[in-house]
């Protein structure tokens, strides 16, 4: 018998992402739900209220802060939250944004384990673009980025940086001084596609090269990055957060906190360099 829509889905529209992570189940599951777990792929810093009736809070930035609700808690198979709504004491969660739903489910099958995540209850009018495209991208990263936590460097802490600039460009000409002739200086070739190896060298002078995950430009390339221990790097053009911003990302598992804070003082140097030009 074929399922009947309710108004409300009728009414919103959602984004559904699913991989298959060599792990099982108990594991994703603290790794969703647990403030620990949770920084070593996710935010920068995490705070929770695990159970029935509790909450995860997800922080970046000042501006980049919001405490999901939690309301379905079946440990390790379904957890579903809410979505990003204000902190500040006494604020008033926009009734709309309330609407929103993160649903996590997770399936074992002969020891790996299936992931599915639903992120639903957007607006279908154009005013909510902006944000469905926003975390629909998100979460094709992230995920990647449990899944890479979890298989490859489970239970070493992560340090991560995420540096922002804004700009006053479209998306084309941010991309170039990001991407082919200011950050990234060369070797990002447009033709690169998820599985490839690839080898660039930044704006610093130096290079570095792993294995491509995501390269949809002009808004997104993501890969591995063998030179800092099997790390993630991130390049990001997005207006969500208030933008439009250019981004970039570095997490590494395992090293040394001296060595990752000289990366980012030199990173940072390299994006202001690349937009100031």
């Amino acid at each position: 018998m074929p399922k009947i829509r309710t108004d409300r889905e009728v009414e919103t529209r959602s984004h559904e992402h699913e991989l298959t992570i060599d792990a099982p189940p108990d594991t994703i599951w603290r790794a969703i739900t647990e403030p620990a777990e949770l920084v070593n792929w996710f935010p920068l810093e995490a705070e929770a209220k695990p159970g029935p009736q509790g909450n995860i809070t997800y922080r970046w930035a000042p501006d980049m802060v919001g405490t999901c609700r939690i309301v379905e808690w079946d440990p390790p198979r379904h957890l579903r939250t809410s979505w990003m709504e204000p902190t500040p004491a006494g604020a008033a969660p926009d009734p709309e944004q309330r609407q929103i739903a993160v649903d996590w489910f997770i399936e074992g099958r002969g020891g790996r384990t299936v992931l599915r995540l639903v992120h639903s209850g957007f607006g279908r009018e154009a005013r909510w673009d902006t944000e469905f495209d926003g975390t629909r991208r998100g979460w094709d990263y992230e995920l990647r980025s449990l899944k890479h936590y979890l298989e490859r460097h489970r239970g070493r802490t992560r340090r991560a940086f995420w540096l922002r600039r804004p700009v006053k460009l479209a998306p084309t000409e941010a991309w170039e001084k990001l991407a082919r002739a200011g950050f990234v200086r060369e070797g990002l070739s447009p033709s690169l596609s998820t599985g490839d190896r690839y080898r660039v060298v930044l704006g610093s002078g130096e290079s570095i090269e792993g294995t491509v995950l995501i390269h949809t430009p002009p808004t997104d390339f993501a890969g591995s990055v063998d030179n800092h221990n099997d790390g993630l790097f991130r390049l990001g053009y997005d207006i969500c957060g208030g933008g439009p911003e250019a981004t970039v990302w570095l997490s590494a598992w395992g090293v040394e906190r001296d060595a990752f804070e000289s990366t980012e003082k030199r990173w940072r140097e390299s994006l202001r360099r690349a937009f100031e030009a």
